[in-house]
């Protein structure tokens, strides 16, 4: 693989206890964040959303968990030639990198879900129906769990190059 390809998927320079404080940090601050924005729209004591919202919020949060599940296949193999401690570093990068993709996408129905109470007066429910799946998809996407790092690691390691990056997570 040549260098170019490698650098680019290679985006952030982290270690896996980072990438565990990250991933904490990132739900509990998300949990804080609607928790704060739940109550200040009054809780439950708005009537609930009308179906149409409600299944919206669902289908939303269900099509990030499926465009979350589609982050590790963007992995490139790695270049088994090259020097293993830098498919190492490269590997955890490449996991940091797609960490954040799935963030990015687990957030986006719960801060539609934010815009939605604001404008639905249905108060805290919105952030409730898809706060509460959000988060659950949240934290098993970006949490590097045995099961999403063996899942990077078999698309770095398809050419044959030794990523360790299980091993680096154990």
């Amino acid at each position: 693989m040549n260098k170019i390809t490698c650098m680019a998927q290679n985006e952030y320079d982290a270690t896996p206890r980072e990438l565990r404080t990250f991933a904490i940090l990132q739900i509990l601050l998300t949990a804080g964040f609607l928790a704060a924005l739940f109550w200040m729209l009054g809780g439950t004591d708005a009537p609930f959303p009308s179906p149409v919202v409600w299944i919206g919020l669902l289908v939303a949060v269900a099509l990030s968990a499926v465009l979350a599940e589609r982050v590790w296949l963007s992995a490139v193999p790695l270049d088994p030639d090259d020097d293993p401690d830098d498919n190492r570093s490269t590997a955890i990068g490449v996991y940091a990198a797609q960490t954040v993709r799935k963030l990015t996408i687990c957030e986006a129905p719960m801060l539609l879900a934010v815009i939605v109470a604001f404008f639905v007066g249905a108060g805290g429910w919105p952030i409730l129906v898809a706060g509460v799946p959000g988060l659950a998809v949240l934290a098993f996407e970006v949490w590097p769990s045995l099961r999403n790092v063996s899942m990077t690691a078999t698309m770095l390691d398809a050419d044959g190059a030794q990523s360790d990056l299980i091993e680096s997570f154990v």
